[in-house]
């Protein structure tokens, strides 16, 4: 917090931020987080393995992740909308999902 302030001091910008808040808030940052662990944990269990291979096909965590959620909410639409996206690409219903431990 103090390296934040002198590097705000140094731009004229006063912080009426406390310490105590931004302990809060990077403990909620934090659970925020985990949660986005679990739900991707959740998916990938879920979605069949060729949907999330297609997924691991982006440049990096932040696209996969982004990938597999929006995969997932089609999925959820119905699995026939999900081979809309794939077009000529069938996708395998039974091999569903990695296991994450």
């Amino acid at each position: 917090m103090v390296v934040c302030q002198k590097l705000f001091a140094e731009r004229g910008i006063n912080l009426s931020i406390t310490q105590k808040e931004v302990e809060t808030f990077l403990e909620e940052y934090r659970r925020y987080l985990l949660s986005q662990v679990e739900e991707i944990k959740s998916i990938l269990q879920i979605l069949p393995t060729d949907v999330i291979e297609k997924a691991f096909s982006q440049k990096n965590a932040a696209e996969i992740a982004e990938k597999l959620k929006y995969y997932y909410a089609v999925y959820r639409i119905g699995p026939h909308a999900l081979e809309e996206i794939f077009a000529q690409n069938k996708i395998n219903f039974s091999r569903r999902g990695v296991n994450v431990v």
